[in-house]
């Protein structure tokens, strides 16, 4: 079972494409504008916000605002025909893109780090000198030297970097302070007060996990207690070694609303006490149900008003 998605609108995303094999396939600039036509015409066309992006050889960074459409939607519109169409051009069969595109929501502390490496790619990669000199990424729009197009939300990225000018963007990171995760830091602010709030917004009212770049998704705990409620049951006793039929059932259905709503199977297998492979039984043998899925809309729809 594939793990839910979980974009809660108006958090800024970095999205992440790579090409099959981490193969270079974007060869010159009329294959980019190829895929900034269509990136530009669906984008246009959806409520997710683009504020920054790099059109790298191998692969494709994206920071956008994510809207109340999946990003799916809009993204399938911009791949499959490119994918199409590079397939005609260069006379090959079979997919371009090695997967769906990796999903990292962002801190608002965060956001002008981002643009700054979405930016930097080309200076990385020892193509350019600085980040303005590169015609593969939004740097160029960003500094006045071209047009900005319309699907490219230059002044809500200045914005919500906290800056006025391009100029003003914090330096570019490296790919591993970009990444670096403080493990130790993390537990331990996880065992004083539960959830880790950093991507997300301070105040809410759903408990929502999610660690520097990981996917946002709601508490396990809070999976169980909607159950609870739903099968007359204390959230104790869905958590407990009994194994009567009501908590047997309790369990399989708390395993499966988490995995609808994005909770990984480690999660939801530790909040309820059981193996990681008992989670996995479970979501391969026990039937979903209507209960099921209301459990899942109220989860999605606390953690919309949340946000």
């Amino acid at each position: 079972m594939r793990i839910a998605r979980l974009h809660i609108p108006g958090v800024v995303h970095h999205l992440i494409w790579r090409f099959v094999d981490r193969g270079w396939f974007f060869t010159d600039d009329v294959e980019r504008d190829r895929y900034r036509s269509l990136l530009g015409r669906c984008l246009e066309d959806t409520d997710w916000r683009c504020i920054s992006y790099a059109l790298m050889s191998s692969h494709i960074h994206i920071a956008a605002i994510s809207g109340d459409e999946p990003l799916a939607v809009w993204s399938r519109r911009v791949n499959s025909p490119f994918a199409v169409w590079m397939n005609e051009r260069h006379r090959r069969l079979g997919p371009l893109f090695a997967d769906r595109a990796k999903s990292y929501a962002m801190s608002p502390a965060s956001v002008g780090t981002l643009i700054s490496y979405i930016h930097d790619n080309p200076v990385r990669a020892g193509i350019t000198a600085t980040a303005e000199d590169s015609t593969w990424t939004s740097a160029r729009a960003y500094a006045g030297l071209i047009a900005t197009p319309r699907w490219l939300f230059i002044e809500e990225g200045l914005a919500r970097a906290g800056v006025q000018q391009f100029n003003e963007l914090p330096v570019a990171p490296t790919k591993d302070e970009l990444v670096a995760v403080k493990i130790k830091e993390v537990a331990e602010a996880a065992r004083r007060r539960g959830s880790v709030n950093v991507a997300t917004p301070e105040t809410h009212v759903v408990p929502l996990v999610a660690r520097a770049y990981a996917r946002i998704r709601p508490d396990a705990r809070r999976v169980i207690e909607l159950v609870a409620e739903t099968m007359a049951l204390a959230p104790t006793e869905i958590s407990s070694r009994r194994r009567n039929a009501m908590t047997c059932r309790a369990r399989e259905m708390a395993t499966h609303a988490a995995r609808m709503v994005g909770v990984t199977g480690s999660e939801i297998a530790a909040a309820l006490g059981i193996s990681h492979q008992a989670v996995s039984r479970i979501a391969r043998h026990a039937k979903v149900d209507s209960r099921c899925e209301a459990v899942c809309a109220r989860l999605l729809q606390e953690v919309r008003f949340a946000s």
